[in-house]
């Protein structure tokens, strides 16, 4: 039991490589948001599996699990989101299951959701459409979605 030890430099290792694979749940990643302080500017696309905020300035697109958007942030890009939350100022689509503008937000792009809420106060220059899931219960409703029955009877017996 105590003759098999590993060297420091090979558990170091071990714990640095799967602290970063994406592919493998990582608590620490769902617990710990990402921060964009203040004084930061980041120009380039963003995407991770956990929750970011941006309390500087992005230029690029962001796609993560959750967002948020402090009273100061600023982000001119799209957003995919599960949950986005918006203290201050987009310039951009969102996509996202669930949008919160609050009072001090100021978004200036389209936003499509599932559910939205917009407190008092805040500033929405764009349109709101909201996601509906498509389910398709059988092979032969996703035919007649793609493939719908033709209205001409000469064009259903030429083929």
């Amino acid at each position: 039991m105590f003759n098999n030890k590993k060297s420091a430099a090979s558990a170091g290792t071990q714990v640095a490589t799967t602290a970063f694979d994406r592919n493998k749940p990582a608590s620490r990643l769902n617990i710990v948001p990402s921060i964009i302080s203040a004084d930061t500017t980041v120009r380039g696309d963003i995407q991770s599996v956990g929750e970011l905020h941006v309390e500087g300035s992005v230029i690029g697109n962001i796609n993560v699990a959750k967002l948020v958007i402090t009273d100061g942030g600023n982000v001119t890009g799209d957003i995919t989101a599960s949950d986005v939350r918006i203290c201050g100022t987009l310039t951009g689509a969102v996509r996202s299951k669930m949008v919160t503008l609050t009072t001090t937000a100021r978004v200036t792009g389209d936003v499509y959701h599932e559910v939205l809420a917009i407190e008092a106060g805040a500033s929405l220059e764009g349109q709101c459409r909201r996601l509906v899931p498509v389910v398709i219960e059988t092979a032969s409703e996703c035919f007649e979605t793609i493939l719908p029955t033709p209205a001409n009877e000469e064009y259903a017996s030429a083929s």
